[in-house]
């Protein structure tokens, strides 16, 4: 079963630290965030934030080893995250950015009921509304 596992410091298995930063990824430097890791029978799958957070909104960020990748633990991940958001942090709105050529990502973010917002080069900004969402809109 997929869990999250809540990171409180940098203090993550070496291997998926390497990984990460290696993958130029900054999970570790961001201030206001909740990060998990993403763990699947014990094994961390990859990462998953909620970041700049303020009231009412977050940005949304998840990185999956490549071994763990296509098997939808993105998509679950983010679903337990944007549950989480919306219920326990009182967010009532989550944008993520994703890069237009990433279909992988761009299917999670999709299947989690994010809308496209714009439009920015290479990238796209993906917004979702948990306060209508919420409320049945």
């Amino acid at each position: 079963m997929l869990q999250l596992v809540r990171i409180t410091d940098d203090s993550l298995a070496d291997d998926i630290y390497r990984e990460v930063t290696t993958a130029g990824l900054d999970f570790f430097n961001r201030d206001k965030q909740y990060l998990w890791a993403i763990t699947y029978d014990g094994q961390i799958m990859g990462l998953v934030s909620l970041y700049n957070l303020s009231r009412t909104s977050a940005d949304l960020g998840y990185w999956i080893k490549k071994t763990a990748r296509r098997q939808g633990y993105a998509k679950q991940a983010v679903a337990q995250v944007v549950f989480l958001a919306a219920h326990d942090l009182g967010v009532q709105t989550i944008h993520a950015v994703v890069r237009r050529d990433n279909l992988a990502s761009i299917s999670v973010i999709r299947a989690n009921d994010f809308e496209l917002s714009l439009k920015m080069g290479a990238y796209c900004e993906y917004v979702l509304k948990l306060a209508s969402k919420k409320a049945g809109k």
